[in-house]
């Protein structure tokens, strides 16, 4: 879907409009701009989606996939966690991704998001691993 060309309201637009109307102008043009720029292509997860970046560092057991320690982060959300995205995963000491796929299970409890052994990696390795809760 396009959006208008309208863009703004002039006051020349409004002859027929009561004095008034000059109050409303100002606040609903500056409005109308946030939203235009917001949804041309300007949404950002960080302002306008409810979720935060957790980066964890990860470092696996030569017995993993055994042998792993959940790991517990804050839920910084005012409401309960729906998902967990795993955005990137690299080996720390070359920069390599992880072979994968690679899966986080977790689950939230009282207030903390407590995820299980991560898998699709390899054993004897420390990962910087960037998830985003939603």
């Amino acid at each position: 879907m396009r959006f208008s060309a309208v863009k703004k309201i002039k006051r020349e637009d409004l002859k027929e409009a009561p004095p008034w109307i000059n109050g409303l102008i100002d606040p609903l043009n500056s409005f109308m701009e946030t939203v235009y720029q917001t949804l041309n292509s300007n949404v950002t997860l960080q302002e306008n989606v409810a979720s935060f970046l957790k980066e964890v560092t990860y470092t696996t057991p030569s017995t993993y996939p055994s042998g792993v320690a959940d790991i517990e982060v804050m839920n910084e959300l005012k409401t309960r966690a729906i998902g967990l995205m795993v955005m990137q995963v690299y080996d720390k000491t070359n920069y390599v991704p992880a072979p994968g796929p690679v899966y986080t299970p977790w689950v939230e409890n009282n207030g903390q998001i407590v995820i299980s052994t991560i898998t699709g990696l390899e054993a004897s390795k420390t990962y910087l691993i960037r998830l985003l809760v939603f």
